[in-house]
């Protein structure tokens, strides 16, 4: 009999090459890569310092000696306010020393504080002497301003006699004080007349030469604000402190100079005796000091 086909098929065994792993490269170049960042951010920190104002590199150096008494979040001096700094004389440590300071002026339970160090102290007189300068300056000049202009244009004259400059606590304080002859805005309303419009283009070319930060405040009578539209003297007095914002700012106050405007209706009287009187219908526009005269 003869064979018949065969049917098993051929076994295969393939045997694959094992390849040997990759050699390691080293970690070396992360180290390198890492100084080299290091040195451009070094660099340009340079640069940067290299290109700040002579007044900025003072500041960062003050930080650097007394980082105290600077904020965490802004990086600026703290607003110290000496009157709270109470220099107390302790007989055994013979230290002057802060009581109940802390950066946002609250109580601190009577722990004392780390003293406010001399060179701070020092600063702060200097600029508050400064400032005060300033203001001094300002009130002479913007006196003479309205002289000059009362001369010029006799039609504002009696309008000028309206308008108190006068130095106080908070800073210089320019008061549009109307009276029964005298009015910087039409009657009920807060649209300023035309000859108020030209003061207070005057006084903002004068302020707006002044580094110093200023508020607007509107004041009324307690004459009832009659239109029945729910319209009140707080509306009255906001509007119109709004008013002269516009005006002082198109006139020459440089932009982020005006910092609030206000409404008091008639919650600051100027004249408290007689809380009708005409003279308690004004807008006042305060020139801050830059450092609190407490300091003084």
């Amino acid at each position: 009999m003869a064979d018949g086909p065969n049917l098993e098929q051929p076994i295969i065994i393939k045997k694959r090459k094992k390849h040997a792993p990759h050699a390691h490269h080293g970690g070396a170049w992360k180290v390198a890569y890492a100084d080299f960042v290091t040195a451009m951010m070094a660099f340009f920190l340079v640069m940067w310092i290299v290109g700040l104002s002579q007044q900025s590199k003072q500041s960062m150096a003050q930080y650097f000696k007394e980082p105290g008494v600077f904020s965490f979040k802004t990086g600026k001096a703290l607003p110290v306010n000496l009157k709270m700094i109470r220099a107390k004389y302790d007989g055994t440590k013979g230290e002057n020393y802060v009581d109940n300071y802390t950066e946002k002026g609250g109580e601190t339970g009577g722990k004392i504080q780390p003293k406010i160090p001399d060179s701070v102290k020092q600063q702060i007189m200097v600029e508050t002497k400064q400032d005060s300068t300033r203001i001094t300056k300002l009130e002479q000049k913007l006196t003479e301003q309205l002289k000059e202009l009362a001369d010029g244009q006799p039609s504002l004259k009696d309008l000028l006699s309206s308008l108190k400059v006068e130095i106080t606590n908070d800073g210089l304080r320019i008061e549009m004080v109307e009276s029964k002859d005298n009015v910087f805005f039409q009657v009920g309303s807060a649209i300023l007349t035309k000859d108020a419009v030209e003061v207070l283009k005057k006084v903002a070319i004068e302020v707006g030469k002044m580094p110093n930060y200023v508020d607007i405040e509107g004041h009324t009578d307690s004459r009832p604000y009659g239109s029945g539209r729910g319209y009140s003297n707080w509306e009255l007095s906001g509007d119109r402190a709004n008013a002269a914002r516009r005006v002082l700012e198109f006139g020459g106050l440089w932009e982020g100079q005006i910092v609030s405007v206000s409404g008091f209706a008639d919650r600051k009287l100027r004249t408290v005796e007689n809380p009708f009187d005409v003279s308690n219908r004004r807008v006042s526009i305060l020139v801050k000091f830059q450092k609190s005269r407490d300091s003084l």
